[in-house]
């Protein structure tokens, strides 16, 4: 290139600028899209500290990017193709900036029906601009350059150098290990309360644990624990998916009720808030990075919760950059586990610091092990242990819709090996911890309460994954408890629902009232508790979106948007009913003989009468649902000529004089604990409830 009037060198660098410029400009705004758009589960929280992050790794990728196209300009003598090249890299700048558009509006409620329009439009007129724009500044004759030959370097890149400086900074005193709440004093508690711990296994199915009869000895460790205590043989969780499961177990309330999982804010009092008004020092460590995390109020009531928002994963996954090209090529050749997730072992060494950093007050200790969510990767040797999962069967999982994907039965049993993989090295990491506890003099006077948020599917019903249905696949969950006064070795055969993990641990902390004992999961193991076993029954509650022709059009014209359909199911020790989506419409399944639930018998003559009681029954339960906890937003598969969901929250509560008879409505174990209250009432528990229902019978 003789004869220019600046040197190879010079332009190298000065593309360089040009990149780490261009970087720092969309980096900005990717933050603000990315702040201000909504994304339920794909990304729940997006920290302030992206700000920071987002033009930090956007000006080093394209900064390195620039350097690379200056070098390209340098190797051409003609000054067109050089210009061409400086343009082709602006118009990859603004082409990464249209694809962080497209994604951060895919949580928006018009993106379904308008995507096969804006996308196209979005992609070509940004790159368009950039691209054009880059040629319309290199015009200048005699160098590709353009103006940019014009503009003082050292200035320029000191600029550039003192704003990357800042943006480093700043990323790396807020993603400083631990993360903590709010923290206050302690209350005081009796010295004699004893430690809980509840261990959640994220995504794990009961049938695919060794205790329960699985074929593969996937789960030593809390086998062992199990002939330690009481094991449930029929639990099942409220939901299918993580929050509004996870908050019923915090709250006994349905997710009708708590509203977890929807746009409201949870106002009901958590196990936590209230265990550390009692006098407990609370921790809780969740490895789940789209669900539990602080922002979602799962933390509430917590001294110390880890979650991985602060971590410097969870702030790459976020980005476009991170979550496409860094991170797939990670998971390939470095590590298994996703950037913003803590493996079972990183979750326990951050559970061991806090450990023995510990006050001498009793604890209450809150876990979330999310290994076995999909894609099911685990470190070695436990990834090849029982079988592993293909390529395409795992690029399946990564992008498809999984409640309409097919497998072949060979990648089927992969995934299947691939999953119960995880179950295995959970386990592991669920005996080592066990083991430091009982190392611990404290160890005689501590519960364990192991259990899932929801199960998984595999296929019974054509979908996998899970979120997408309420089948017993995905409702059937483990649940074992054990510690001072448990029954060694018990199976319990009663149905159970983890929401009442919420009274026992109030129950094993030396709360005392018949509204805790009524919901209490310890009266099953009960020797007097053969009279109630069949009136035992468990609520399960989902909102699924379904996209649906909108508009005038012809239907194969009309876009596509998404329409949330509630569906509700009760569980008895004999039947599944399973309302929804739609008035009127309801599957059967007779699980003990059809634990799979292949065979949908509602429309059979001979289970007409079964079908209309549990229909009733769950009427009634609803009408029950003690209030403020009511919302019609996961009723609306009951909206149908004989019921109104409007019409029943409207509805007063009967209150009787008569303490004996106070009804068992879902809502009446959260009513001794009103929001406004720091402790539960020290008098009469009785009395006090019906003092401090919040809400006045009309």
């Amino acid at each position: 290139m003789a004869g220019e009037p600046i040197d190879r060198r010079t332009i190298i660098v000065r593309v360089g600028l040009l990149g780490a410029t261009a970087g720092i400009v969309v980096g900005l705004f990717e933050a603000g899209f990315m702040r201000f758009s909504v994304f339920p589960v794909i990304m729940p929280h997006v920290p302030f500290s992206f700000w920071f992050f987002a033009p930090l790794l956007a000006s080093m990728v394209f900064g390195s990017l620039g350097l690379l196209a200056g070098v390209l300009v340098t190797l051409t003598r003609a000054r067109f193709l050089g210009m061409v090249i400086i343009a082709a890299f602006a118009g990859l700048a603004g082409c990464y900036l249209a694809r962080v558009l497209q994604f951060s509006q895919s949580g928006s409620p018009w993106y379904p029906a308008l995507q096969p329009f804006i996308t196209p439009l979005v992609f070509f007129t940004v790159v368009s601009v950039w691209m054009w724009g880059a040629l319309w500044a290199t015009r200048k004759p005699n160098s590709p350059l353009g103006f940019l030959a014009d503009v003082p370097q050292r200035l320029w890149s000191g600029i550039i150098y003192a704003a990357v400086a800042i943006l480093a900074a700043y990323v790396g005193i807020s993603h400083l290990p631990g993360q903590l709440t709010d923290s206050t004093a302690h209350a005081m508690g009796k010295g004699r309360s004893p430690n809980i711990v509840l261990i959640v296994m994220d995504t794990t199915r009961a049938d695919h644990l060794s205790s329960y009869g699985y074929f593969r000895n996937t789960t030593p460790n809390i086998d062992q624990l199990a002939r330690r205590g009481v094991l449930f043989e029929h639990a099942v969780s409220a939901s299918s998916w993580t929050l509004p499961s996870t908050f019923s177990m915090f709250t006994c309330l349905l997710p009708h009720q708590h509203g977890s999982g929807t746009d409201r804010s949870v106002e009901a009092r958590t196990l936590a808030e209230i265990l550390r008004a009692r006098g407990y020092e609370t921790a809780g460590f969740n490895s789940n990075p789209y669900c539990g995390t602080i922002p979602s109020g799962v933390g509430r009531g917590f001294e110390k919760y880890l979650d991985s928002t602060t971590s410097i994963g969870y702030s790459l996954a976020a980005t476009r950059i991170g979550n496409e090209f860094i991170e797939p090529f990670s998971e390939r050749w470095f590590q298994h586990s996703r950037f913003n997730q803590l493996s079972a072992r990183q979750l326990n060494e951050e559970i061991y610091y806090w450990y023995s950093h510990r006050s001498g007050h009793p604890y209450f200790l809150y876990l979330n092990y999310n290994d076995a969510h999909d894609p099911y990767d685990i470190p070695s040797p436990y990834d090849h242990r029982f079988g592993s999962i293909s390529p395409h069967a795992k690029q399946l999982l990564l992008t498809a819709k999984l409640n309409h994907v097919a497998f072949s039965p060979s990648e089927r049993e992969g995934l299947i090996a691939s999953y119960d993989n995880c179950l295995s090295y959970i386990d592991n990491q669920v005996g080592e911890l066990l083991r430091l506890l009982e190392r611990s003099p404290e160890w005689s006077n501590t519960y364990i309460i192991v259990t899932s948020d929801h199960g998984e599917g595999f296929g019974e019903h054509h979908s996998y994954s899970h979120g997408w249905n309420l089948y017993r696949e995905l409702l059937h969950v483990p649940l074992i408890i054990a510690g001072p006064g448990v029954p060694s070795g018990l199976r319990v055969p009663d149905i159970a629902g983890t929401r009442r993990i919420f009274s026992t641990a109030l129950e094993f902390a030396g709360a005392k009232s018949q509204v805790l004992s009524k919901s209490s999961l310890t009266r099953l193991w009960a020797p007097d508790n053969v009279s109630n076993k069949l009136k035992e029954h468990v609520i399960s509650e989902l909102v699924i979106t379904q996209i649906e022709p909108w508009g005038m059009g012809r239907a194969g014209s009309r876009p596509l948007l998404p329409i949330p359909h509630g569906v509700i199911a009760i569980t008895t020790p004999e039947w599944h009913l399973i309302y929804g989506p739609g008035a009127g419409h309801s599957e059967l399944y007779h699980w003990p003989t059809d634990p799979l639930e292949q065979h949908d018998v509602s429309d059979l003559p001979e289970n007409q009468a079964a079908k209309d009681y549990l229909s009733e029954s769950v009427l009634a339960i609803i009408r029950r649902s003690y209030r403020p906890w009511r919302d019609t937003d996961y009723l609306l598969a009951l909206s149908s000529p004989n019921f109104s969901p409007d019409l029943e929250a409207s509805k007063p509560v009967v209150v009787f004089p008569d303490v004996r008879l106070l009804p068992q409505g879902i809502g009446a174990a959260q009513a001794i604990f009103p929001p406004n209250q720091t402790a539960p009432h020290p008098t009469d528990p009785e009395q006090d409830l019906l003092e401090s229902l919040p809400y006045t019978a009309r």
